[in-house]
């Protein structure tokens, strides 16, 4: 029968997380462990003891449960990690199960067989490094933090690897940047459908954290170094009660954690024209170097950056015994760091139509209708003519002739051709860092920040969407990102655990104009009817001409904040979890 303790504890435990809020976003970061213990003959083990340590933590105890009467266990809400699980029980040798791995959202099954003897024994199996899930419906696909690290990655994305998993199609280009443009200026849209759904209805989250636009439902706001994670999930179909929000995949990425021992990485990945091979159209279309082999168009891409993670210390103070050591070190808290950059320049070529040499002096090739009837045409300015000798040209267009028009390079591939190399930059830096503590076996948290800045020069304006006209659209736009997450989990019986976290996150858009397009920077001040709001001269148009024209001044701003709360009751062999989840988005574009 229920204590009135272990009841009150239950109903505390719900009230709270049903006050929390009500919709659900995939919140999975954690596993799950059971399996039955029996002996040699089958029967089962009611009453033994199993305990999970980590080995990568000083062999920490993580949860201690027990068996039921039908020889089951259920150890629930576990980091993900590669376990030891040790079995007791009277009158059993002791039984030890090494190498468990339990994977984000796993259920890990795990069968033990006791043998008869004295508990002072000890038997040690090596559990299988690939289990099949069998203890819950959701179809989903994991990649493990080896995969992500070890697997040739064009442009070290993660999202990439996403089209590895069953059911999913992808319309993602060959290349896949961060940010929110590339270098070439066009912009960044996770481009993939999970089991036919549409591309804006997947959902993105990084220990817990929702990273999902809100706008688009195409970008994300962080983009967690491959290097700094230790596995991720794509759920399919079949979603558990903490995952939704939308139909299509629901993506879950934890990132790694520090452990007992120091570990780190230096990378650099580098890719130059250098390296690259010339294609066939390169080949036969560029001019020839002093060995005669034809030049490769310019390309630099450097990504480089360190890992670290390891237990905490602190520096001692106050008197000392001799050979006391001058550092100490905090009982079972650790710390993971990772810094990346990127810097990717490219030289994309525009194209663009602009007036030749003649036109811009008002002379045209052939004869131009001055005055007409109707179809009937009553003056003619014959071919080689100036303009101006017969007409008067508005002074703020003579503007835009002489100080802008005049001042573009002329026509190069054809009558009014332009082709010119333009300068696309982008530059990456992301830190993060993640504390994991244990307050006790029964109380457990952690805490990570993640902070990106993603500067880039858009030759062609935000999003492409400039005149093609060198110098006249260029804009400067920073994509800076970052988040604060904290969760705890509390074991109050090995039957009822409690696991509560919070998220903060933000995300912006900041682009400005820094070519002529900007008033700042514009050569000429025309005259305008309302005042100017932002850094911007009108936009030009031309019959047959590249407009001249932009995006930006832009900005967009994103918040949002996410409070989760769950509770897991363990009943015989049922494990029942209530949990909610209030989420706060708000979104400012201009």
């Amino acid at each position: 029968m229920m204590s009135k303790k272990t009841l009150s504890s239950i109903l505390l435990a719900l009230a709270v997380s049903i006050c929390l809020s009500s919709l659900a976003i995939g919140q999975e970061i954690s596993g799950s462990v059971v399996g039955t213990v029996k002996d040699s003959a089958g029967a089962v083990v009611p009453g033994a003891t199993v305990t999970l340590t980590d080995p990568a933590k000083d062999n920490q105890v993580i949860r201690t449960v027990s068996t039921n009467e039908g020889g089951e266990f259920t150890a629930a809400n576990v980091p993900i990690s590669t376990y030891d699980i040790t079995v007791e029980a009277p009158n059993f040798k002791k039984a030890v199960s090494t190498g468990v791995k339990v994977d984000v959202g796993q259920r890990r099954n795990v069968e033990i067989a006791l043998t008869a003897g004295d508990v002072s024994e000890t038997v040690t199996i090596e559990a299988d490094r690939v289990s099949v899930e069998l203890n819950t419906p959701t179809v989903a696909t994991t990649i493990s933090g080896d995969q992500v690290r070890e697997l040739p990655i064009n442009n070290r994305n993660f999202v990439q690897l996403l089209t590895l998993a069953p059911g999913v199609s992808s319309n993602l280009a060959d290349q896949v940047y961060v940010g929110t443009t590339n270098p070439d200026g066009q912009a960044n849209t996770i481009q993939i459908s999970v089991n036919g759904a549409r591309s804006s209805q997947n959902t993105f989250t990084v220990d817990g954290a929702d990273i999902t636009d809100r706008g688009s439902n195409l970008t994300i706001q962080a983009y967690p170094s491959v290097d700094s994670i230790g596995e991720f999930k794509v759920l399919r179909s079949l979603y558990p009660a903490e995952s939704g929000r939308s139909g299509g995949g629901q993506v879950n990425i934890v990132t790694r954690s520090g452990g007992d021992e120091f570990h780190g990485s230096f990378f650099e990945f580098v890719r130059n024209e250098r390296f690259n091979a010339g294609t066939y159209f390169n080949n036969q279309t560029q001019p020839r170097d002093a060995n005669g082999k034809a030049t490769r168009p310019p390309f630099r891409y450097n990504n480089f950056g360190l890992t670290v993670g390891g237990p905490i210390y602190f520096l001692k103070f106050g008197e000392k015994e001799p050979g006391d050591p001058y550092f100490g070190k905090i009982e079972k808290t650790y710390f993971f760091f990772s810094q990346e950059f990127r810097h990717d320049i490219r030289f994309p070529t525009l194209n663009s139509n602009v007036p030749s040499a003649g036109l811009r002096q008002g002379v045209f090739t052939v004869p131009i209708c001055l005055q007409a009837t109707g179809t009937t045409c009553n003056s003619v300015l014959n071919a080689g003519t100036p303009l101006s000798s017969v007409a008067t040209i508005n002074p703020i267009s003579q503007q835009y002739l002489t100080n802008i028009y005049n001042k573009l390079p002329l026509p190069n591939v054809s009558q009014f051709g332009l082709s010119f190399p333009t300068r696309g930059v982008s530059k990456f830096h992301q830190e993060i860092v993640k504390v994991d503590t244990s307050f006790s076996e029964d109380w457990t948290a952690y805490y990570r920040y993640q902070n990106d800045t993603i500067p880039t020069v858009d030759a062609n304006a935000l999003f492409s969407q400039g005149s093609s006209l060198p110098g006249v659209s260029t804009t400067e736009t920073n994509s800076p990102g970052r988040t604060h997450t904290f969760n705890t989990n509390y074991v109050i019986t090995p039957n009822l655990l409690v696991d509560a976290g919070y998220t903060y996150g933000y995300g912006a858009i900041l682009s400005s104009t820094v070519g002529t397009l900007a008033l700042s920077n514009s050569p000429i001040t025309p005259p305008l009817p309302f005042p100017v709001q932002r850094d911007r001269v009108p936009t030009v148009t031309g019959n047959g001409f590249s407009n001249r024209q932009g995006f930006g001044p832009y900005d967009n701003f994103s918040w949002k904040q996410n409070v989760n709360g769950a509770v897991t009751w363990i009943k015989g062999n049922h494990t029942m979890k209530f949990g909610t989840v209030y989420s706060m988005y708000r979104k400012n574009e201009n």
